[in-house]
């Protein structure tokens, strides 16, 4: 385990301490600009946000590739802007592989921003579908070294 408040080996956008772990994601402009039209739906990759990885799965990002044990919450914010309120959080609770084998245990789900109501819960559908390119990953996309 890392010590307190130190950021994890390789991976300087990563920081901890006792309670969480913080994943830093690029600043504005230093990202991929969100699309301009209103028939595309923002994802990850375009949308401001912080992930946010509770301590039983903080060990998943310093095995390569990754891999995540039962009981990791993975908590991704969708910010309208920098230094606003989640619009959205995206979670992502790592089951047994039995309880989805599709996506060796995950479970997608999509809250309101003020983590009140489950907006989306699934196995597969559209999480999993995009997901599935970070299969190798245990279905957990690393950061971009593009956006560095």
């Amino acid at each position: 385990m890392s010590p307190t408040g130190t950021l994890l080996d390789g991976l300087p956008q990563i920081a901890t301490n006792r309670r969480n772990t913080r994943v830093e994601f690029p600043r504005p402009g230093e990202m991929t600009p969100p699309p301009t039209t209103s028939e595309k739906k923002p994802t990850h990759e375009t949308s401001f946000g912080f992930a946010y990885v509770n301590e039983v799965g903080s060990g998943g990002f310093r095995r390569q590739p990754f891999a995540f044990p039962v009981g990791t919450i993975i908590v991704r914010e969708k910010l309208p802007a920098l230094n606003a309120n989640p619009e959205r959080l995206v979670v992502m609770i790592k089951h047994e592989k039995e309880f989805n084998p599709k996506a060796n245990g995950w479970e997608f789900l999509m809250l309101n921003g003020e983590a009140k109501e489950i907006l989306k819960r699934e196995k597969t559908g559209q999480c999993l579908k995009c997901h599935l390119s970070a299969s190798n990953n245990d279905f957990v996309f690393p950061e971009d070294g593009r956006y560095r």
